[in-house]
């Protein structure tokens, strides 16, 4: 077993450290994700001379195997914590990356696409999002909004980083690359950094007794010049440079982009210098622990039998699957549907990037309304935003408006990043949330494993996703009166019944 006693010492709450690596996991889950694996879709059909129906029913029928296990990654973690079984499940997930780099037929894909589909977008998503509650309470908001980036990265910088790399090698060594990324950088810091919860260390959640009310700078500036440092990172990467340079011929050159990058990321380490480091002291507080337990960690926990018994539980159930189901099928058709359009895989390329840029600081807003505001409404809300990407898309004919689509599906997309993975600690506390989390992480790899074949099937029927596109509009509509309507149930109610 792995010893839990020795940690860094910090002068800040050791959760923050938490944060930082469930951040690379969710990065870390890229090889895994829709996003990712769709750049390696046309290649497998040119090199195997499959038809898309087939790779997407592979993908699909993997996918489906991967989340009914998922419930039992959940046990596990609710059993033994998260350190040991991300330790475990980044292992695994290396193993599958380099499984995928020696496919030579059907079986071995699906078996490649099982793997990276249970430990990848499964297992080393669920996992954070069961940690990082178990540190935060009167901060989770804010906690999982920070967690989010490593999302965001993954889904800005892994599709154009797996373009450029395939290019560059082949698509056998970009998962040789993935492999070994995750065996010798992942797994090191998940046992170096990675505690289960704060009491494990002699920490309460939180890190103090009581809420600080006290003001800062604002955080506004801090993460508008992050974004522009990423925008301008990601539009540096050849493949994306040379679409930009032959899509707008005003584009800047490589050179003013650099100085731009240098100034932005100059301005964030001054942002980060003036608001962090030059604040008072984090003081930690020893003196009637259990007294501080009993009065500030007051959170009521749901067996998973409570939680089912609840009409709230069903509804939010539901509204998970919807992004699961409408937003794998069309990243992962992406290309496809871009090239429907008359434009390029580049293009797709940079609406993936763009969506995750927009959706990094969307994310501290929704993380701090959902602090504010009952996460119902917030969520509700959320999926309006999605009826409106989809409405984009359908009627988009040009490179300008795809590229406004993906400002919209990355606003959609950090409202739902937090939201639909805060709804669930709030409403059912922190005890059996791998258990809880492992439900509603099942159903949203099952809903992923169905998106893509509606997609698939109505263009090899008619030719195109105009028609699919129109009729995936129902599911957010329905998800958007559901979650309204689904307020955090009563406990001592619910006992009663």
């Amino acid at each position: 077993m792995l010893q839990k006693e020795k940690v860094i010492n910090t002068p800040f709450y050791y959760g923050w450290l938490v944060v930082f690596v469930s951040a690379l996991s969710v990065f870390f889950s890229g090889p895994g994700q829709t996003f990712a694996i769709s750049i390696f879709i046309e290649y497998y059909i040119a090199d195997f001379d499959y038809s898309r129906t087939l790779v997407s029913g592979l993908y699909s029928a993997a996918t489906l195997c991967a989340g009914f296990l998922l419930f039992t990654i959940g046990k596990l973690t609710d059993l033994y914590g998260q350190r040991l079984m991300m330790v475990i499940i980044g292992l695994s997930l290396a193993f599958a990356a380099l499984w995928n780099a020696f496919i030579v037929g059907p079986v071995m894909m699906f078996l490649g696409f099982f793997m990276l589909r249970l430990f990848g977008q499964g297992s080393m998503t669920l996992l954070p999002n069961t940690l990082v509650p178990q540190w935060f309470m009167r901060k989770r908001g804010r906690a999982l909004s920070v967690m989010a980036i490593g999302g965001f990265a993954g889904a800005a910088l892994i599709p154009p980083l797996n373009t450029y790399m395939i290019q560059m090698f082949d698509w056998r060594t970009v998962w040789l690359i993935w492999s070994g990324a995750l065996a010798f950088i992942f797994v090191p810091l998940a046992i170096l950094i990675v505690r289960n919860k704060p009491e494990d260390i002699g920490e309460v959640i939180d890190g103090q007794r009581k809420p600080v009310r006290s003001k800062g700078p604002s955080r506004i500036p801090l993460f508008v010049t992050a974004s522009l440092s990423a925008l301008v990172l990601v539009t540096m990467i050849p493949t994306i440079d040379q679409y930009l340079h032959e899509l707008f011929t005003w584009f800047p050159p490589m050179f003013w982009r650099i100085l731009i990058f240098t100034a932005s990321f100059i301005g964030v380490m001054v942002l980060i210098r003036n608001r962090y480091i030059h604040q008072p002291s984090h003081t930690k507080e020893r003196v009637g622990e259990e007294e501080q337990k009993e009065e500030y960690d007051d959170e009521v926990s749901w067996t998973l039998k409570e939680a089912a018994r609840t009409r709230a539980f069903w509804m939010i159930l539901f509204c998970v699957s919807v992004p699961a189901l409408t937003n794998t099928g069309i990243t992962f058709h992406l290309v496809s549907i871009s090239e429907g359009k008359g434009l390029t895989p580049e293009v797709a390329a940079i609406v993936l990037s763009l969506m995750a840029i927009i959706g990094f600081p969307v994310t501290f807003i929704s993380g701090y309304l959902v602090d504010k505001i009952k996460v119902h409404y917030v969520l509700s809300i959320t999926f309006v935003i999605h009826i409106v990407a989809i409405i984009w898309l359908w009627q988009t004919q040009s490179a300008t408006a795809f590229i406004i689509y993906g400002v919209i599906w990355g606003i959609a997309h950090g409202f739902e990043r937090i939201t639909l993975n805060i709804v669930w600690p709030n409403y059912f506390g922190r005890q059996h949330l791998g258990s809880i989390k492992s439900i509603a992480q099942s159903v949203m790899v099952v809903g992923s494993a169905l998106g893509p074949l509606p997609f698939g099937f109505f263009y090899d029927w008619l030719g195109g996703y105009s028609e699919i596109l129109l009729l995936s509009l129902l599911l957010p509509l329905i998800a958007a009166i559901f979650a309204f309507i689904s307020p955090a149930p009563n406990y001592n109610e619910q006992k009663k019944r």
